[in-house]
């Protein structure tokens, strides 16, 4: 490569090895970005369906304490909990996975040039993600239900 710099000095020599260093540093610097940007969406999606599901909580308190006044166990109002949590996360499991592959098909070969396929050996990975965060998020506003006082839930004005 010297040999080629002193025969043509105004011109730049670039070996494959080269450009092949440089896409790897910046397919490792997309993935980085890729990675942050999936913990940002992670935590705000568990901040969100934790926020709603307290929200709900507080709305049902009057039918959560009858339901405790009139035998239902605080194991099966964390299960009813639980249990909105898992169908809201299928849900948005399917619906995410529907409409991102959707817009990867159809935004894929407009913005970046490549042609996008459906992926259906994801759709398991996505329910499961979906799910999981859904119910984590769940958990400590679904034991709080369970742990409401039915005598002091139907009190309240």
């Amino acid at each position: 490569m010297s040999g080629l710099n002193q025969l043509l000095p105004a011109a730049r020599v670039v070996t494959i090895k080269q450009i092949v260093s440089t896409q790897q540093k910046t397919n490792d610097l997309m993935d980085n970005f890729a990675l942050v940007f999936l913990v940002i969406i992670v935590i705000v999606g568990v901040v969100s369906i934790a926020n709603y599901m307290s929200s709900n909580v507080y709305e049902r308190r009057k039918e959560i304490g009858t339901l405790l006044a009139v035998g239902a166990t605080p194991g099966r109002i964390l299960k009813m909990f639980v249990l909105k949590a898992f169908i809201l996360g299928f849900s948005g499991g399917v619906l995410g996975f529907l409409a991102g592959t959707g817009l990867a098909m159809v935004l894929g070969p407009r913005i970046a040039k490549v042609s996008v396929d459906p992926l259906p050996a994801m759709i398991p990975w996505a329910l499961a993600i979906a799910v999981g965060i859904s119910v984590l998020a769940s958990v400590l506003p679904a034991r709080h239900a369970a742990n409401l006082d039915p005598a002091l839930t139907t009190q309240e004005t």
